[in-house]
């Protein structure tokens, strides 16, 4: 499991924003973000520079990784 804390996301319609622009990437094959704790949850075989590359294409940055 690959976790990313995210910074920027204020409402569930930014949870459903990660959670799409993070499934999206090649490998990924579950995800789960919390709005309360800013952890993304990341199962699969993904690149972690392309999860983070796709965090940030939707608008938020990923702080820590």
């Amino acid at each position: 499991m690959i976790e990313l804390k995210i910074e920027g996301a204020t409402c569930n319609g930014c949870v459903k924003s990660i959670e799409k622009a993070l499934t999206q990437v090649k490998g990924v094959e579950g995800v789960s973000f919390s709005l309360e704790t800013k952890l993304a949850q990341i199962t699969g075989n993904a690149d972690k520079e392309a999860l983070t590359e796709a965090v940030e294409m939707a608008g938020f940055d990923v702080i820590e990784s």
